[in-house]
Formats: C-alpha cells, sequence, structure tokens
C-alpha cells in the first residue's frame, strides 16, 4: 500500500508574549510560564529553545526532548503519539485482527478468507522512500499470497511500525483486502493496478468511515496513489453497494470498473456471492482497541463503538448489552461510566475488563 507523503504544519502560528508571565508552559521541557517567543503547536506551547532542537516527532512535528521512543530506523515518536503508536508485533496483529473482523461485519460472510492463516510482521526501515523523489510516495505495507501444489494458500501482512493505531488500522483493511482477492479473483480475470489498489482503499475507506473517521477518509479520497480510481469505486459503491464491487472480482472480465454496469452485468461463470451484513462475533468484555487522536477531536474506540467524550451510547456484548457514557479521554486510556456500576472503570489501550 502506498500513501502520499503527509507535510504536517506543526507551528500554526507564531507570536511574541509581553514581557509578563502567561499562562502557557512549554509541552516539551516544562519551562513556564513562558515569556517571549512562543510556538503554538497542536499539544499546546513550545519554548523557543525547545522550537530550535534538531529531533522531530515523525508522527506530529513535535520537538524531541527527553521523553520519546526511537525506531529502529531513527524515527523519534514524541510522549504525546506514544501511547497510540503501534511499536511491536503484537500492537500491529490486534490493529489487523480488529481491522479484518470489522470489514467481515461490513461486507459479510463471504470476505472471509478460504485460508484464514495470516502472519502479521512489522518492519523498521522504509526502504522504499527513496530520497530524492519527486512523488514523495513511500509503502506503509505489503501483502504477498502462495499458493501449494494442492491449492492451498498461505499468506503473509507486513507493516511499517512506529504509526498510529487509526492509520495502520487502514493500511491493515487494504492488506486484508488483497489477500481477499488474491484468493478469489479468477487466473483469467487480469484486472488493471489501478484498479486492484482502489478496491482496497475502498475496504480502508469503508472502515474509517464506520470509526467515524472523516480526516482519514478525506486522506484516502485525496491519496493519488490510485491516480483517482479511488474516487469512482466510492461512488459506485454508494449507488449499488459493497457486493457489486467484490462479485466483479469474483466473476468479472474486464480490466477496470469504469462505469455503474461494468459491475453489475459483468459474465457470470459461475452463481454470484450474495454478500449481506453479518454482524461480527460479540466481545465478551469491554475492550480499548485504541484512541483516534486528530488535533482538538477525540475518540475512544471499546469494544468495536466509537466514543467522543460526554458521549452516551449501547455497547453489545456477549450476554448483555450495556449503556455506556465516556467521561474522559486521556493519552493513553479512557474513563467510562457504565450504567449499573457504581464505580468509573478505566481502561488503557489493549486493555480487557469484564462488566461486573
Amino acid at each position: 500500500m502506498r500513501q502520499f507523503a503527509l507535510i504536517l504544519f506543526l507551528f500554526a502560528a507564531t507570536w511574541i508574549a509581553s514581557a509578563a508571565e502567561t499562562n502557557y508552559f512549554c509541552v516539551v521541557c516544562g519551562k513556564g510560564p513562558l515569556t517571549g517567543r512562543i510556538w503554538m503547536s497542536k499539544w499546546g506551547a513550545v519554548c523557543d529553545d525547545c522550537y530550535k532542537l534538531e529531533n522531530h516527532c515523525s508522527l506530529c512535528g513535535l520537538p524531541i526532548g527527553k521523553d520519546f521512543v526511537k525506531t529502529g530506523d531513527g524515527r523519534f515518536i514524541c510522549k504525546f503519539d506514544q501511547p497510540n503508536a503501534v511499536l511491536d508485533v503484537a500492537g500491529a496483529r490486534e490493529v489487523f485482527a480488529d481491522a479484518r473482523r470489522e470489514l467481515v461485519g461490513l461486507f459479510g460472510r463471504g470476505f472471509l478468507l478460504n485460508f484464514p492463516d495470516v502472519t502479521v510482521n512489522l518492519f523498521d526501515v522504509d526502504y522504499w522512500s527513496e530520497k530524492g523523489r519527486e512523488d514523495g510516495l513511500h509503502k506503509f505495507g505489503f501483502s504477498s499470497t502462495r499458493r501449494t501444489r494442492t491449492g492451498d494458500c498461505t499468506h503473509e501482512v507486513v507493516m511499517l511500525s512506529g504509526r498510529l493505531r487509526t492509520e495502520l488500522a487502514a493500511t491493515a483493511a487494504h492488506e486484508y483486502t488483497h489477500l481477499w482477492i488474491n484468493e478469489n479473483r479468477q487466473a483469467e480475470h487480469a484486472i488493471d493496478s489501478d484498479t486492484i489498489e482502489a478496491i482496497c482503499e475502498l475496504s480502508a475507506y469503508k472502515l474509517m468511515e464506520a470509526r467515524s473517521q472523516p480526516e482519514q477518509m478525506q486522506r484516502i479520497l485525496d491519496n493519488p496513489y490510485t491516480h483517482g480510481e479511488i474516487k469512482k469505486l466510492v461512488a459506485l459503491e454508494k449507488q449499488n453497494g459493497i457486493g457489486s464491487v467484490l462479485n466483479w472480482v469474483k466473476n468479472g472480465t474486464t480490466a477496470t470498473l469504469d462505469t455503474e454496469t461494468s459491475a453489475l452485468a459483468a459474465p457470470v461463470k459461475k452463481s454470484a456471492l450474495t454478500f449481506s451484513n453479518v454482524p461480527p462475533p460479540l466481545p465478551a468484555a469491554l475492550k480499548l482497541a485504541g484512541l483516534l487522536l486528530e488535533g482538538q477531536s477525540r475518540r475512544a474506540i471499546v469494544s468495536g463503538v466509537s466514543f467522543a467524550p460526554g458521549e452516551t451510547k449501547a455497547v453489545k456484548l456477549q450476554n448483555r448489552t450495556v449503556q455506556i457514557r465516556c467521561r474522559e479521554i486521556q493519552a493513553d486510556s479512557v474513563v467510562l461510566e457504565v450504567a449499573g456500576v457504581p464505580e468509573p472503570l478505566t481502561l488503557k489501550i489493549g486493555e480487557e475488563k469484564f462488566v461486573p
């Protein structure tokens, strides 16, 4: 999967404070109250000394002080992004499993793999980002399927480490769709490469839509990787449903999905699959899958349900449905109020707790 390299404008404005003290403290070094030149970042004020630091967070651009982590290929991740960054294989496999489960819930059981075992790994060195390339494109992940002599398939997905969970989930959805296409496309059905990538991006788009992530949805639409094909497929899916696209992959003969009729009138070699909206298995406990932090906007994904601070929603578990209010979203956790439970419940990322 390729993505357009984003230029993050960390510092929206600069200004000179008066000689009197302000209420600002530097989010990097803690110094304050600040006077003089103050730089404003998405996380808060930055003093002039920290602004001049050499190293910056690869995710948000914040200058790196004493609290940070560093990936194997030398990328820095600040203390604010660290709780939401995926740095180990266990975290990557969890993100992939959640994305896979949600996609099957969105698209139906026809989107399950016939050979479900998928090896998921991380890589540190972004060796597709060649210096001097004008397009600024690089890979965030790739997938492969190998067929044995008996017709079985083995699948592998590798994704870039040190990325935010919400971005990695979009990559996971994209790569999972590659695996599904590898299993289901007929050998004689040659599909244009931009169309294949657009179908995979459509899965990422639908996952971000289900998670209420408009910023990520727009990034997918604006990404030049598919040369505009993603916008055509989003429009086609809205008109005819995801089944029209997936059935075309299995039964079509044309190289592209250019028109409304190309998906619906594709010659059928065998009975078309019915892609129904089958809900994923219900979780047994409350689990914080991730925190989505975009500027001042904060959301928490709890057992497949997206919460903003102050929102009350019903969460379906295996044994019952519980009413939950999101009291607070912190840097690496969420505080919940569960109906019938006297004390607030705090969940950290990846943590599960059974409702008493």
